[in-house]
This record gives structure tokens, C-alpha cells and sequence, in this order.
């Protein structure tokens, strides 16, 4: 059976294949900071840097100064309307030297100038526009010498010339009517044949075969079609500079799942790995089955390996699976430490059992302290409760925390049930129990006592949605909290708390990235007690609000010493909290290979009643920093400017400054990105 979208047209010549896809790059900005940088450094090396002279179109190859050989100083492309030079760049062979690499041109190794290479470079050119759909491109090649004798100036100039463009397209299947009616039906199907890139009117490209074949390959996958097969083919009229399109669809039997086999299990039966991948016997195939059971048993804290396979075979209507799998060793002694301005040390000390007592379950005993917070905790985690991807986490608990105005002792114990709906959305459920002692530190006399007693009865409900690409860190994350206490007459405090964090990471080139985050929160308290200064919001610091030190941005309340002189201010939180951050990384691999600059503007404000909130007591922090891709995340520095500080952030006390230039700066260093 045949569908037609358009009259097709007499053809000339037929053209197959399936090349691998192509890829463009957007051009990425520089930092305004860089680009003032560029024409200092330009002005000052006028004749350091050689510009472009006026000599002929062809290099001998060969010409010298001071005994240097030839080298490519520039290159640079003219005609190119469909596609950007850097992505032109990437395609040839001949590279000119950066501009941070000029900068430091003594060193003049590398880069040589090739007229052979230069003619290959031609061809490649115009083969990349070619299989994109430009079949009467020219390119030929201008070389000028620079001011210098061994530098060279590489022009491509090109010719795109007229493009073809899809007259037609259509597609037929190679099965029964009763199977192709089934296909046409599905959602998946419509959605491939309606969103495919190959379309009439637009540009016909060789690479999109690749594209388009995968596409529909993986709808008949998904819909049980094990065998599936799709080929697309092309009638070029060069004349008119047309091409019909056809697409032979060959979908085969449809399929079910036969036996799963277990290679590789030794301390829990084949069944758990079965039961984990959700694979049963008889059920209809579907590749997006195999990849979600390879993704739940990797997810499996007990395995390190997994791969769920189709073995090579026959075109049946019975496909075996093979599941191979390693186990991680059973027990583990995991130390990591690590250093910031607020934390000043922080180490943590884990020993895990993948498997106590033989049913796949986890145990895990952890310490962690560091000069803010020392605490203790095991975890008995249940990887599977009625599918993979519900699990329960219990875990009891003790932590000591040491803030500037309070010390809080307190343990309990946290019951979570976690449901994974997809790969980056979750959703968790927890309860906790804890005894709390709250002591203030040097409390003011307003305050109405020196130490709080109290138990937190408390459900949590917790998600997060996160569409990161993990390797570039792009794209959504959103994590949504609410925590319900006192419920039933349960604790000794009732209150409601809610808060909400949104981040963005947009990549603006191939080397410069825009990070955002907005987070705020609000505590609805119903009890007659003070709310302890622990369940407080509060913001500033390396990973808030930059310019200020952790938690220092907000209300606070002054300590006079038993004389009545001024000691210091000391933030008291409040019940609600907003914070923004705006951020622009740049990487600087040219010059210096896993360093990066960022330049940022980070906002926010504490209010102690819901009631006074306003945006009018937001403050900012303006600044930069230096990061560095270390092997154990980015090392950073971040130096920030308070731009609208308040009298407590200057340490002035009735109208007596206490404090120094230093106030006004917040120096921040850590590991890890800020956000």
C-alpha cells in the first residue's frame, strides 16, 4: 500500500544511503569584559599581530622568516548563508590559532600551513554542502600573506548555488493491510510521519536519511515489531533541482517476549533481577521495555553493570532476552572530605552493605562533621515495594549543629517512600519523629528564654523534576517541598512549611552558559510557642545569596556585652524567603585548559512576618569568580560586592560604625558550582 502527499514528479537519477548525521554548532558569545580585553591586546601588539597584506592568491609553501616555516594565522569563509564558519571549522583540517593563543604566539609550534591539505580542505567543504543538499557548490580557496612572511591568510570563497528541495514524499509498507491499519492508528506513528524532518518544501539533505529511518525504526520497535526494518530512498532531478522521497516501511512479525535469561548474579537469585526489570514472559516486545529494565536494574544499588539484550536470531515471533549484570562488592568503606570558607572542614564516613540478609535490601551507617554540623545516621533502604519504582528508606538519626545564634541537639528517626515516575521526575513521602533542644547563644532580653525543649511531628512531601543532560548540565530542575507538623495533635509545635526552587542552565555558545535559579519559601505557624530559630528561613552565603556570609542576609538582632557595649549582630531568620541568582559561566579552555570565569548578580531578602513582605528590602550582590574542572567537581572563588547593604550588615550600631571595608565584601570558596 502506498500513501502519496504530493503528484510526483519524471526523476533522473536515484540516490541511497545512509550517512552518518551531521552536526552544527551555534556560534557561542564572548563576555563583553573579553571582547575590551581583545582590542587592548590588539592596539598594543599592532605589529606583533600581522593583519592582512595584499599578496597573491596562491602560497609558495615554503617562504621563511627567522628560520619559521609557514603557519595559518587566519581563516575565514565568505558565501556561507546556510551555514556559520565554526561550524565550517570543524570540518577541515587547516586551524588557525585562537586569539587567547596569539596572545602567547612565541611559541609558534603547531599550526603549519599544508597547500595539499588546503586543496583536501576545499573538497570537504564541498562534500559537508553537498550532502546537505547543495549538489552545485563551489568552493575555492584565497591565501594572502599576512604582514608577517610566515603567516598565512586562508579565505574560503563558496559558491552555495541553487539547493533541492523535496518535491515529494511518500512511504510504503511492505506487510498486511490489517498490520499497516494497526501502525497507522497509533499515536507514535502519527507523530513520527507528522513531525519528520524530511517534508515537501523544505531542503532535501543525504544526512536526514540516517534521521528519518531511526525515527520510524523506533515507533515499530516500541509497538512490538522486534524485526522492523526502514529504508529511505531518494529520485534527484537535477535539472529542476527536485527530489522524491520514498520511505519503504517493513515492519515483520509482530513479537513477544519468550525466556529471560539471568547471566551473572551471585549473591541474589535470577528472580530478583527478573522481577526488577519488569520483563515478563509472553508480554508484547518493545525496545522502550528494554531500555527501562537495563535503566531499573542499574538503578539497583546492588549492581554496577547491566545490559539487557536481544540475542542475534531468527525472524520469529518469539524473541529470548539475555540480562547480564555485576555485582558491586558486598561491603564498602567509602571517606570524602573537603574545604570552604563556612564550613572550614567537612568530612564524611560511610560503611554500606549492599546485602545483609540475602533479599537485595541495603544498609548503610554514615558520619559527617565538619565546624557547623556533626551528625550520625543509618539508613535500612528497600529497593523494591511493589514495582522498581517504589522504594522505602528508614532512617534513624542524631545531629548537633552549631550556628552563630543557636546550638540545637536533636534525633529521630525519618520514614521516606519514594516513587519514581520517570527517570527525572520523583516523588517522596516521609514522616518525621525528633526530639529537639534549641539553646540560644548570648540571647537578647526580648528573647523569651534561653533554651526551647520541643518534638516535631511532621509529614514531608517533597518531588523534583529534573531534565539535566548530565554530562552538559542543561536544561530544567524544579524541586517542590511542603512539610505538614503537628497533625492530630501529634509534636509540640503546629505549622505549615512550603517552599519551591526553580533553576535553568542554558547554554548561550559552545564554551558560555546562562544558569538561573529562583527560590523561595513561607512557613504558615499556628502555635502559641516562639518558632525555634531552626525552623526558620534564612539566605546568604556561597550557595544563596553572594556578598553576604551564610545566612548573614536578613533581619538580625545586636549582642551588647554585660557592659552594654556592641559585640555583634546575629541573623534571627524568618517565615519567609526569596532569593534569585543570575549567572554567566565562561569557559576559558583556550587560554588555560578546565579553567572558567562567571560574573553574577545574586538578590534576596528574609522577612520575619508573611505580612511584611516587600520587595522593596530586596538586596544584592554583585561579583565574579575564577572555577577550575577539577576531577572532584569545580573548584571555585567567587568575590562579591553588597550593592544596598543594611546598617546591621556594616555593623553600625546607633549611629557608630563597628565595622571596616571588609563589610562590603564577601569572599567565597568551595567545591561544586554555587547552584
Amino acid at each position: 500500500m502506498q500513501y502519496l502527499e504530493r503528484l510526483p514528479k519524471p526523476s533522473t537519477t536515484s540516490i541511497r544511503g545512509t550517512p552518518p548525521k551531521g552536526a552544527c554548532y551555534s556560534l557561542g558569545w564572548m563576555l563583553l569584559a573579553g571582547r575590551i580585553l581583545q582590542v587592548l591586546v590588539l592596539f598594543i601588539g599592532l605589529y606583533a599581530f600581522p593583519a592582512h597584506g595584499t599578496s597573491s592568491q596562491v602560497s609558495t609553501g615554503s617562504s621563511e622568516d627567522n628560520g619559521q616555516p609557514e603557519r595559518v594565522w587566519e581563516i575565514d569563509f565568505e558565501g556561507n548563508e546556510s551555514y556559520p564558519g565554526i561550524a565550517l571549522l570543524n570540518i577541515i583540517a587547516l586551524e588557525a590559532p585562537s586569539f587567547f593563543r596569539k596572545m602567547r604566539f612565541w611559541n609558534r609550534s603547531g599550526y603549519d600551513f599544508d597547500a595539499n591539505e588546503l586543496q583536501r580542505d576545499e573538497i570537504r567543504i564541498e562534500r559537508f554542502y553537498q550532502r546537505r543538499g547543495f549538489p552545485h557548490v563551489q568552493v575555492n580557496a584565497q591565501v594572502d600573506q599576512g604582514r608577517k612572511e610566515w603567516s598565512r591568510h586562508v579565505l574560503f570563497l563558496i559558491d552555495e548555488g541553487d539547493p533541492t528541495i523535496i518535491d515529494t514524499v511518500q512511504y510504503e509498507f511492505n506487510a498486511d493491510p490489517n498490520v499497516i491499519n494497526h501502525l497507522e492508528e497509533q499515536r507514535d506513528f502519527q507523530r513520527v510521519h507528522r513531525r519528520r524532518v524530511m517534508q515537501p518544501g523544505r531542503r532535501y539533505q543525504l544526512i536526514q536519511h540516517s534521521e528519518v529511518e531511526g525515527a520510524y525504526l523506533s515507533v515499530m520497535r516500541n509497538l512490538g515489531y522486534a524485526h522492523a526494518d526502514v529504508l529511505v530512498s531518494a529520485t534527484i532531478d537535477t535539472t529542476d533541482n527536485k527530489a522524491e522521497v520514498l520511505i519503504t516501511l517493513n515492519p515483520g512479525p509482530l513479537t513477544r517476549f519468550g525466556s529471560i535469561h539471568v547471566e551473572g548474579t551471585e549473591t541474589v537469585s535470577d528472580n530478583h533481577v527478573r522481577r526488577q526489570s519488569e520483563l515478563m514472559p509472553g508480554d508484547q516486545y518493545s525496545s522502550g521495555k528494554l531500555r527501562i529494565a537495563q535503566q531499573q536494574i542499574f538503578g539497583h544499588p546492588l549492581f554496577r553493570f547491566a545490559t539487557v539484550n536481544m540475542p542475534s536470531e531468527s525472524r520469529d515471533s518469539v524473541v529470548d532476552i539475555t540480562i547480564r549484570v555485576r555485582e558491586h562488592a558486598l561491603r564498602s568503606l567509602s571517606l570524602q572530605g573537603g574545604v570552604g570558607f563556612e564550613e572550614i572542614v567537612r568530612t564524611r564516613i560511610s560503611w554500606q552493605h549492599r546485602n545483609p540478609f540475602g533479599n537485595a535490601h541495603n544498609f548503610t551507617t554514615t558520619i559527617r562533621a565538619s565546624f557547623l554540623e556533626q551528625r550520625g545516621n543509618m539508613d535500612y533502604h528497600i529497593p523494591y515495594v511493589f514495582n522498581p519504582k517504589s522504594r522505602i528508606n528508614i532512617s534513624p538519626f542524631g545531629q548537633r549543629l552549631d550556628e552563630r545564634g543557636y546550638l540545637l541537639l536533636r534525633g529521630g528517626i525519618n520514614n521516606s517512600f519514594i516513587y519514581q515516575i520517570r527517570p527525572e521526575t520523583a516523588w517522596t513521602v516521609s514522616y518525621e519523629f525528633t526530639r529537639n533542644r534549641e539553646r540560644l547563644r548570648n540571647p537578647d532580653i526580648t528573647l523569651p528564654q534561653e533554651e526551647q525543649l520541643y518534638d516535631i511531628s511532621a509529614f514531608q512531601l517533597s518531588g523534583y523534576y529534573n531534565r539535566l543532560e548530565v554530562e552538559q548540565y542543561e536544561g530544567w530542575a524544579i524541586r517542590p517541598y511542603a512539610e505538614f507538623s503537628g497533625i492530630l495533635g501529634t509534636g509540640s509545635l503546629r505549622y505549615n512549611r512550603y517552599s519551591l526552587d526553580i533553576r535553568r542552565y542554558q547554554d548561550l555558545g559552545p564554551d558560555t552558559q546562562l544558569a538561573i535559579r529562583n527560590e523561595g519559601g513561607i512557613i504558615s505557624f499556628t502555635g502559641l510557642e516562639e518558632l525555634p530559630s531552626n525552623l526558620r528561613f534564612y539566605t546568604g552565603g556561597t550557595a544563596s545569596v553572594r556578598g553576604w556570609h551564610r545566612r548573614n542576609l536578613g533581619p538580625k538582632r545586636v549582642v551588647l556585652d554585660e557592659e552594654g557595649r556592641f559585640v555583634e549582630y546575629i541573623p534571627i531568620g524568618g517565615k519567609a524567603m526569596y532569593h534569585f541568582n543570575l549567572e554567566i559561566r565562561q569557559n576559558l579552555n583556550q587560554l588555560i585548559r578546565r579553567l572558567g570565569i562567571s560574573v553574577f548578580l545574586d538578590g534576596g531578602s528574609v522577612w520575619e512576618e508573611t505580612k511584611h513582605m516587600s520587595l522593596d528590602e530586596f538586596q544584592y550582590g554583585l561579583g565574579g569568580g575564577l572555577h577550575y574542572h577539577s576531577p572532584i567537581g569545580p573548584v571555585r572563588i567567587d568575590l562579591a560586592r553588597k550593592l544596598n547593604p543594611t546598617d546591621e550588615d556594616l555593623n553600625i550600631y546607633n549611629g557608630e560604625d563597628y565595622g571596616n571595608w571588609f563589610n562590603r565584601w564577601g569572599i567565597h570558596f568551595s567545591i561544586g558550582h554555587a547552584f
